[in-house]
């Protein structure tokens, strides 16, 4: 009779970062009509800061860091990369249709592996070049069925391209420098350090917080909540299992829930997201699988 721990080998606990990676998608729909009533990117930065702080921070308690100086420069570098990260996402969500920006999104897995090679030392497996290829591709298929861009490649994808630096180098980052500080308190440090450094971007707001739009900041709150809680879903489906590879492959089907969702939900959003262009959206579904696929072979091959 095989032990009770081997049911825990059945994929069934991928059901964690499929839903992380259907609320993200959901969490973004929010975020784009929060835009839509002319929230700020500042702001919308602020509000998410503090809701995955507020989930983040108490984990500091389990796990502190030591009481030294040099024990929080690498947690505000990984801050800082984090920080530029949410920005350029920002940005792309509000410029570009997030059926376009989050499975491009998906590129985050080969700036892992570039960060990795060159500032930490790891090898890279031959697959990633093919993988690379597949990038190259999807990235052309989303550029190409952007409606707004003129010529050359569109103002959404270029953000996305360096959201994705900025996570892959911080997600390489955290995975040298974390278990020497000890995982827990090293992200509980770091996501207080993101809100707090985020507030200081208050005074360059168009306008105070609370004379925002009610209807924008409400959709802003429900998004930064989501995201928040998809966040704690991956953490916890990591954590637990011990199968970052598999978790992150899984996570990486939002660029799939995005398309979907906006083809499914996006009248009730009152986006401006093209969901009646069946064609545009097929091809965007076209795009998302093949950057999907890529990411399964990159993080194979890492």
């Amino acid at each position: 009779m095989p032990p009770r721990r081997h049911l825990m080998s059945f994929p069934i606990y991928m059901a964690l970062p499929l839903l992380a990676a259907g609320l993200y998608a959901y969490g973004s729909l929010y975020f784009k009509k929060a835009f839509e009533h002319d929230i700020s990117v500042i702001h919308t930065f602020v509000v998410t800061s503090w809701a995955m702080a507020i989930v983040f921070v108490p984990l500091v308690f389990l796990d502190p860091l030591p009481a030294q100086p040099r024990w929080v420069v690498r947690p505000i570098l990984c801050a800082l990369l984090f920080f530029g990260g949410h920005w350029f996402t920002f940005a792309a969500i509000r410029r570009g249709d997030m059926s376009i920006v989050v499975p491009a999104m998906g590129t985050k897995a080969f700036f892992v592996a570039l960060t990795a090679a060159f500032f930490f030392g790891k090898s890279i497996h031959p697959g990633m070049w093919i993988a690379s290829i597949l990038v190259a591709v999807g990235i052309s298929i989303l550029n190409q069925s952007d409606q707004t861009r003129t010529q050359g490649i569109s103002i959404p994808v270029i953000l996305t391209l360096f959201s994705s630096m900025c996570f892959g180098s911080c997600d390489a980052a955290i995975q040298a420098w974390a278990p020497e500080y000890g995982a827990r308190g090293f992200m509980g440090t770091m996501f207080l350090i993101i809100a707090l450094f985020s507030s200081v971007f208050l005074r360059w707001a168009d306008q105070p917080l609370k004379q925002a739009d009610r209807d924008g900041m409400r959709a802003l709150v429900v998004g930064a909540s989501i995201i928040a809680l998809q966040g704690t879903l991956v953490a916890l489906s990591v954590v637990a299992f011990d199968n970052a590879t598999g978790v992150n492959v899984v996570y990486s089907s939002r660029g799939l829930w995005s398309v979907l969702l906006v083809w499914w939900l996006g009248h009730r959003f009152q986006t401006q997201e093209p969901r009646h262009d069946r064609r545009l959206l097929a091809t965007r579904f076209l795009g998302a699988t093949i950057m999907m696929a890529a990411v399964a072979l990159a993080l194979w091959a890492s």
